[in-house]
């Protein structure tokens, strides 16, 4: 059992479109760059399983990066970014600024919820089901501290592209870490974080992937 957490490449346009497949004009031209080369460094990691935030830009970068593999990119709602409120979203830029400031002014522990839209937990609240749901489809089920699979299903490798905030609260949850209004991971635009799962008893339990540098030189 493998889970790569992937966040979308360098977007343009509206950031909560939705638009059918095959996805276009949802990524900045260095964007689709960052995409195709995500592909060629996947190249070589064999994916069974694709899953994707129903926001346009991560649907074209999954499509993008797995062009060739004959793979559907399945859409999971509940998996996007943070919403903001419809005082913040419908704000003059002026007004939304105002708005941030305040926001950024306070204490990390002040902001559990704000304003400005979803709070810590309200993310994790839609996140964390949907994520669940997508795994259990897979045959891989939460369950006794860790994860069991469906007969077959221990050799299959996901693929999830999301956002930052929704991949932290993904991360956060698959790794026990507590909940924080700070993301705890720092996903730069098609960051891959790997999480194996090993096994114990008939329970698997996450584990994070650290690359090797220098098993990276060595393919440069």
């Amino acid at each position: 059992m493998k889970l790569l957490l992937i966040r979308h490449a360098r977007m343009k346009g509206d950031p909560y479109c939705e638009p059918p497949s095959p996805v276009t004009g949802c990524l900045h031209p260095d964007g689709v760059a960052q995409a195709e080369a995500l592909g060629r460094a996947l190249a070589a990691t064999p994916i069974d399983v694709a899953f994707s935030s129903p926001y346009g830009r991560a649907v074209e970068t999954a499509e993008r990066a797995l062009a060739g593999r004959g793979l559907e990119v399945v859409r999971v709602p509940g998996l996007q970014e943070w919403t903001p409120s419809p005082e913040f979203r419908n704000a003059t830029s002026t007004e939304a600024s105002a708005m941030a400031a305040r926001d950024a002014d306070r204490y990390a522990e002040e902001t559990w919820k704000t304003e400005l839209g979803e709070g810590t937990f309200d993310v994790l609240a839609r996140v964390v089901p949907a994520l669940l749901g997508a795994l259990a489809s897979v045959g891989w089920h939460a369950r006794q501290g860790g994860w069991t699979c469906d007969e077959g299903s221990e050799g299959k490798t996901v693929a999830v592209f999301a956002h930052g905030g929704s991949l932290n609260a993904m991360l956060a949850f698959l790794l026990g870490v507590r909940p924080f209004p700070v993301g705890s991971f720092s996903f730069p635009y098609c960051g891959v974080a790997t999480v194996s799962f090993q096994p114990r008893r008939g329970v698997y339990h996450p584990a994070l992937e650290i690359p090797d540098p220098a098993a990276s030189s060595a393919h440069a």
